[in-house]
């Protein structure tokens, strides 16, 4: 059986190693768009997807974008004020979805996008108010603006503030929830991404994969496979490992996981019946396995 092999060890890369590439190719995919152009729609907000390092205002340029953010991300140093805010938004967003309120008193969210573990990306929305615009905040923020040297008049102001949609802290939640459950969907297409675009590789690597796919349930140890292409263990770690980047029993345990994904989606199915037929030993090493690749238990993935 030949199938997804490639496709299933680049999704499992490490994501500093290409992370804005495949960020990139998120951006591009019809789900992302599909989502961006909906959530705007129900929402009134504006969203963005952004690598982790990305050091820009993430709002700026896309649909629904706040008048007054516009003009912030055009002045360095107000743009400097709006950096800060974001780097502690994403700094506290490392592993759940967070809002923080900047110096003008709009609300951004930023929630992870993970791979293997590692967050390697964030969906960003925000220029949202917590409460219906007052007089006195527009007040606030003109002094504001005008320490930034940004020559914007009142009547603009008011026109950005009383345009920006109002969400409340519980709405803000909701939100939150929602771009959770959408990043979900995200890290799972990394792999769908990385199964349409396997690359080349020799026929080492690809002999190595069948043996492990047609033995997937089975004890798969390093010498049997060694053995079974007329080489050396420590040859083929080596060479596995430059292909794959992967070592052998992580690439191994991953396909392992991939498994159990589709076993899991029968409800007649037991988590331990799971565990076996996906070649795991053991319901406990199962479970942590499947934590570490995936992000969650086996029990909460299949419920979700």
């Amino acid at each position: 059986m030949r199938t997804n092999g490639k496709a299933t060890q680049d999704a499992c890369l490490k994501p500093k190693l290409d992370d804005r590439q495949m960020v990139q190719k998120l951006i591009e995919s019809d789900l992302y768009r599909n989502f961006r152009d909906a959530f705007g729609e129900l929402t009134g907000l504006p969203v963005a997807l952004r690598p982790k390092d990305y050091w820009h205002p993430p709002l700026h340029g896309e649909k629904r974008e706040n008048l007054i953010c516009s003009s912030i991300a055009q002045s360095p140093k107000a743009c400097s004020s709006c950096l800060e805010t974001q780097l502690k938004l994403v700094e506290s967003a490392q592993e759940q979805g967070q809002a923080v309120v900047c110096s003008l008193g709009m609300v951004d969210i930023a929630v992870p996008i993970s791979v293997s573990g590692e967050c390697i990306a964030f969906l960003h929305t925000g220029q949202m108010l917590p409460h219906p615009p007052s007089t006195s905040l527009f007040q606030q923020a003109a002094r504001k603006l005008k320490d930034w040297q940004l020559d914007v008049s009142l009547p603009l102001i008011e026109e950005s503030y009383q345009s920006a949609a109002v969400y409340s802290s519980q709405r803000q939640k909701a939100i939150v929830q929602l771009l959770t459950q959408f990043a979900e969907r995200l890290s799972e297409q990394v792999n769908a991404i990385m199964i349409r675009s396997r690359l080349e590789e020799p026929r080492l690597i690809s002999r190595a994969k069948e043996y492990i796919m047609s033995n997937i349930t089975e004890v798969v140890r390093l010498e049997d496979i060694a053995g079974h292409l007329n080489i050396s263990p420590f040859y083929f770690c080596r060479q596995f490992k430059k292909h794959t980047r992967l070592r052998f029993t992580d690439y191994l345990t991953r396909m392992r996981v991939e498994r159990a994904k589709k076993l899991l989606q029968d409800p007649n199915r037991r988590v331990n019946e799971v565990a076996f037929e996906a070649g795991f030993q053991s319901l406990p090493h199962f479970n942590r396995s499947f934590k570490r690749v995936a992000g969650e238990t086996p029990t909460n993935w299949r419920q979700r």
